[in-house]
């Protein structure tokens, strides 16, 4: 009989413990919300050699959403990046044909670089009013190798989930500058013998996803 009371404590005990975490869960999940906002970059190169580097710049303060909630930020991070490749046409001014062509880039990176407004400008709006901040750390975001431009052509479905690594810088800087560059970096391609490979144009797409994190 003292054994069968133990273990009907013993169920009350995890039952209490259960409701107890389920509460602090609820507590927390109320006092807490999130949203995100996801970033489109369609970028049209025209007259394009690679390799070459090139940079794009975001402003989350054009971003009601963020303007909004930014005095209740508690966390922001980076959860997706999507790359793919939606027009291409070679420097004699023949498009690309993903069924019957090769094109073959050996690497294709992408970085996050911090911004800060340039000195003496009191309201920065422009992208000409900003600079890299070289005081912060740069973060790769992306890196794809031996890029088959077959594969990449008008498929979105590249997508990297992004290391939290990131998300405390992210979340200190954006406070009070939430600006940054998203910078490519192309390298060669397959069997280039030139020290630049020339195309009429290239339009490529890349989707930034940030999640933020915001006190009730």
């Amino acid at each position: 009989m003292m054994y069968g009371k133990r273990i009907q404590i013993y169920f009350v005990l995890l039952f209490v413990l259960f409701l107890k975490a389920c509460d602090t869960d609820f507590i927390g999940s109320i006092q807490n919300f999130r949203f995100q906002i996801p970033f489109y970059f369609y970028v049209n190169y025209f007259d394009k050699s690679i390799p070459d580097t090139s940079q794009v710049f975001a402003n989350l303060n054009e971003y009601e959403e963020f303007t909004k909630n930014k005095s209740r930020l508690e966390k922001a991070e980076i959860v997706q990046f999507n790359y793919w490749i939606d027009s291409l046409v070679y420097g004699n001014n023949q498009p690309f044909d993903p069924k019957k062509d090769t094109l073959v880039i050996e690497n294709v990176r992408f970085f996050l670089v911090f911004a800060k407004p340039k000195p003496n400008i009191p309201n920065p709006r422009d992208t000409s009013d900003f600079e890299p901040d070289t005081t912060l750390p740069t973060f790769l975001l992306g890196e794809f190798k031996e890029v088959n431009v077959s594969d990449f052509y008008r498929k979105p479905n590249h997508i990297y989930v992004i290391s939290t690594e990131i998300s405390q810088v992210l979340t200190e800087v954006v406070r009070n500058r939430p600006y940054f560059y998203l910078v490519s970096e192309y390298g060669k391609v397959r069997g280039q013998t030139t020290p630049k490979k020339y195309f009429s144009l290239i339009f490529v797409r890349f989707d930034v996803v940030i999640r933020f994190t915001v006190s009730l």
